[in-house]
């Protein structure tokens, strides 16, 4: 079945995801101009389509790096199926940025169990969720996992909590700078102010709404089923589980505290999600939930797909 193909880690698996996200992110650009009659940003094109591909990149990096699954190539391929799922959460270029920098975040953040260079790791770590910050507010939300670390950590919190303060800083600091030497004014916190938008007639569209109840239902069973095995019984995977968790939970506030209500803000849910969805594969004694949440999610997609190219044809 599906979850044979993936179940042990090959190039051959990276060069066929690598170009399924490139075909879904060329055919969204392609539907976002089509429908929009704007014209195209080749360098901001190219600019976003590198981001993205370094924040590939970066995703398995984090995975080996810190153990989140085991040797296989479950994660990437569900996080294919769910940018599939979800097209429109590559469209935002800044949204981009920002996951990219939540990522690096984490990359610090999971690494903390290893109880070394904490306090260097607390600095990276405050320095990427402010610099993502900058690209998308709501990304603040991030130094809630980061601060829930730093309680978890033994002795030290003052200093610990300082460390992200001086990240924070760090960023302020170059922020200011930049505004200053380049609009010969300080303008960054403008951006930082909340903007209340309760407009969410976005949300209205019948797939988008099934695509977010399957990912809320996929959460709760995954989360639920793996409580036992990573919380309770394995000590070494609890931090890892509260971290995944809190990522998730973050994933689907953040867009609804997004001023500019789009599917674009849900791509921060994606990656811990399929890493969630890779452990629960790896954990399930029977191939058929996985392959059956797979065809479930494959045919949702492609149904939603379909409907796009005969909107785009009718055009």
């Amino acid at each position: 079945m599906i979850t044979s193909f993936f179940k042990t880690s090959k190039p051959s698996h990276y060069l066929i995801f690598l170009f399924l996200l490139l075909s879904v992110f060329v055919f969204q650009r392609f539907e976002a101009y089509q429908t929009n009659t704007l014209s195209v940003s080749y360098l901001k094109e190219f600019t976003a389509l590198c981001m993205f591909f370094v924040t590939l990149f970066v995703f398995v990096f984090v995975i080996t790096k810190n153990d989140l699954t085991q040797n296989n190539s479950f994660a990437a391929f569900y996080l294919c199926l769910f940018i599939l799922l979800l097209p429109q959460s590559l469209s935002d270029a800044f949204v981009l940025g920002s996951n990219l920098f939540v990522l690096l975040s984490f990359r610090r953040i999971f690494s903390l169990k290893t109880n070394t260079n904490i306090k260097r790791k607390l600095f990276d770590a405050g320095f990427w969720i402010a610099l993502a910050t900058l690209f998308h507010p709501p990304a603040a939300l991030y130094f809630s996992p980061l601060i829930f670390a730093i309680f978890l950590l033994p002795s030290d919190i003052f200093k610990h909590l300082f460390s992200v303060f001086f990240g924070v800083i760090t960023i302020g600091l170059l922020a200011v700078f930049y505004d200053f030497f380049i609009f010969n004014e300080i303008k960054f916190w403008k951006k930082l102010m909340p903007q209340i938008n309760l407009d969410f007639s976005v949300f209205n569209d019948i797939f988008l709404v099934l695509s977010i109840t399957l990912l809320i239902t996929l959460t709760i069973w995954t989360l639920s089923s793996l409580f036992n095995t990573m919380m309770i019984k394995v000590s070494k995977t609890r931090f890892t589980f509260l971290m995944l968790s809190f990522a998730i939970v973050l994933g689907f506030i953040i867009p609804v505290f997004s001023p500019t209500k789009t599917e674009a803000s849900f791509l921060f849910l994606l990656f811990p999600l399929s890493i969630v969805m890779a452990n629960f594969t790896e954990h399930e004694k029977s191939e058929g939930m996985p392959n059956a949440i797979i065809l479930v999610i494959l045919g949702l997609a492609f149904t939603k797909i379909g409907f796009n190219i005969q909107d785009l044809l009718r055009l």
